[in-house]
């Protein structure tokens, strides 16, 4: 199954290749109202995958923020029940002394 999904992606990554090397042809880019570069479609089309991919990291940044803290803060609190049972399995049990 793993071979099957990859041979899927690069298919897909061959179909992307050749996109890109028959769109070379140039288009104007707009960055500011009045200002505008020529660059390639392909050359836009990536960029704004990139963008697309470090504004998505960004915005997962406080979540796994959060969920590493979650995690540090559940590890401590288990090893804390893992010694507290250990200390009570240990410990001797209390002689009653009032036995008839």
């Amino acid at each position: 199954m793993k071979l099957f999904y990859t041979i899927i992606k690069l298919a897909i990554l061959a179909v992307l290749l050749v996109f890109a090397l028959i769109n070379t042809a140039k288009v104007p880019f707009f960055y500011l109202p009045s200002e505008s570069l020529e660059l390639p479609l392909i050359v836009i089309l990536f960029g704004a995958f990139v963008a697309g991919a470090l504004f998505g990291l960004f915005a997962l940044f406080g979540r796994l923020i959060h969920l590493r803290n979650e995690n540090a803060r559940l590890r401590a609190e288990v090893q804390k029940n893992a010694r507290l049972t250990t200390q009570d399995i240990t410990a001797p049990q209390p002689v009653n002394a009032a036995k008839k």
